[in-house]
């Protein structure tokens, strides 16, 4: 997580992939309200495998003492001294120059995290939200799942917003999405594109499942909230097997599933997030995860269709083979 320290306050001040510092609030990502500080004061970019700092001023730019060719690019090292404007002002740092990253920067401590594809706030043990990203839309998701079984509320969230999660706050850092939105125009799947089938043990104590698609094969370890996945993909393809319209297939009302998996409504919105997570890291970046479980109000249901359970080594039931019923 790239930053300069800040020479007054002596907080990291972390980069984006592109970076301004100059006077003109609004314009320059990092502002420096002195009157010799032009709009636009400096650059500071990462090219790939270092990062440059230039120089765009009137009254420039220094590194380490010397003053910098206006427009010319110069490579900076880890404990570079920057000062902007005069050669005697406060010294900026280069505290740490690893590539840019996504970060979730904790509004009371200061304190960074790198954001993973799919985050759980405020942490892993006790998720009630979730921040993820979206190769579909290319967008980051902000997903607080509300206690009273009514349903998520996803929200689209942009670089500089505030994150409030309960008594926690984070301030978003979006370095640089690039490299994830370039990744769309490659592979637009979703989860419901995938194949999952379930391994039960004989007493249903253990669930392993497989996600498959093509030349994709991930078998992921053994979770508890595998049964959750596993008690609505019984009640797809239960449904199924009705002959019930796919629109009304599988779901399940969030009352009758916690009564019958003896779990609060807490504990289940803590399993779909972790459930989430777990597959999300497993498959590639490209792939949106989000419409594992889907939910509307009062109910969910599994979102996939293309589902196989097996117990012990016998096939118990599998949607494959199935016709879906004509209108």
């Amino acid at each position: 997580m790239a930053c300069l320290q800040h020479p007054d306050t002596e907080q990291s001040v972390y980069l984006l992939a592109h970076h301004t510092i100059g006077r003109r609030q609004g314009a320059a990502d990092t502002r420096i309200a002195s009157a010799e500080i032009s709009g636009i004061h400096a650059a500071i970019q990462w090219t790939g495998t270092h990062w440059n700092i230039r120089d765009l001023s009137r009254n420039g730019t220094w590194l380490n003492g010397q003053q910098l060719v206006p427009a010319r690019n110069y490579q900076l090292q880890l404990g570079d001294k920057l000062t902007f404007g005069r050669a005697n002002n406060p010294a900026w740092v280069a505290e740490n120059l690893d590539p840019p990253a996504n970060l979730l920067i904790d509004l009371n401590s200061g304190d960074a995290q790198e954001l993973e594809q799919y985050h759980l706030l405020p942490d892993e043990d006790e998720p009630v939200a979730s921040l993820h990203f979206n190769p579909v839309s290319g967008q980051w998701l902000f997903e607080l799942t509300g206690h009273d079984g009514t349903g998520e509320h996803a929200t689209a969230v942009k670089h500089g917003q505030r994150l409030d999660c309960g008594p926690h706050s984070w301030k978003l850092f979006l370095a640089n999405n690039e490299g994830a939105t370039s990744e769309v125009a490659l592979q637009q799947l979703t989860i419901a594109d995938f194949n999952l089938r379930f391994a039960v043990s004989h007493h249903e104590e253990h669930v392993q499942l497989r996600v498959t698609r093509d030349d994709i094969d991930i078998d992921l370890a053994a979770r508890s909230h595998n049964y959750l996945l596993l008690y609505l993909a019984r009640a797809r393809i239960r449904d199924l097997e009705s002959g019930a319209d796919p629109d009304a297939q599988g779901w399940v009302p969030i009352q009758v599933a916690t009564r019958e998996l003896g779990i609060t409504v807490n504990h289940l919105n803590t399993q779909i997030f972790r459930a989430r997570k777990q597959i999300g890291e497993a498959l590639p970046d490209s792939i949106d995860t989000s419409n594992l479980v889907e939910r509307r109000s009062w109910e969910m249901r599994l979102g996939c269709k293309q589902l196989e359970i097996y117990k012990g080594s016998s096939l118990e039931a599998s949607s494959t083979g199935v016709a879906e019923p004509t209108a």
